[in-house]
């Protein structure tokens, strides 16, 4: 009959249209969900992958994901660690499609990372935004205040002594985007 045929079109179009919406509704969703993940859980969920992060003018650096803190990322390297500021990075290469929860428990910020890193005595290399990586300062963090940290430069060559050390430098910490050590000599 030619009112079958109607009737059947009609539901045909209803079930389209039905369908188009359940997508909709699912994209928008999903989108919403996405829309409330930040940077630090997508990151969370690449733990152990090798990750590339350039920095702008402080150059990049490179390793693989081992922590992430709150405003901050630790790298391993072959010969050493990076501790990367997320504030200052412009781009991030090397993660996959898949997005971590919320933290579910207290993330340390940036000072309390470069606390650890001043406690260790270890020596570092500080690449700040907006400056060349070339133009690094060498030495060992010797004080970490709420917003600034102190800086005992030293030749690249040489240990942390006090006949050794060229000067102190204080760096406001909303300028540093990459705290380098290296176990073994600098490259």
């Amino acid at each position: 009959m030619r009112w079958d045929a109607l009737f059947g079109d009609m539901e045909a179009q209803l079930a389209a249209a039905a369908g188009l919406a359940a997508e909709s509704e699912i994209s928008e969703r999903v989108r919403m969900e996405l829309g409330g993940i930040r940077l630090q859980d997508r990151l969370r969920s690449q733990s152990g992958r090798e990750l590339l992060f350039e920095l702008g003018a402080a150059g990049a650096v490179q390793g693989i994901l081992r922590h992430v803190g709150e405003g901050w990322v630790a790298l391993e390297q072959e010969r050493g660690a990076v501790l990367a500021v997320l504030s200052h990075v412009v781009a991030i290469r090397g993660m996959d499609r898949f997005a971590g929860g919320p933290a579910g428990h207290v993330r340390l910020g940036v000072a309390s990372a470069l606390r650890s890193i001043a406690r260790d005595r270890s020596p570092v290399v500080i690449r700040s935004a907006g400056v060349a990586a070339e133009r690094a300062l060498h030495g060992t963090i010797d004080r970490v205040g709420s917003d600034f940290l102190e800086l005992a430069v030293t030749p690249s060559d040489l240990p942390r002594r006090s006949t050794n050390v060229t000067g102190v430098y204080v760096l406001p910490t909303a300028t540093v985007a990459a705290v380098l050590s290296q176990r073994n000599g600098w490259n």
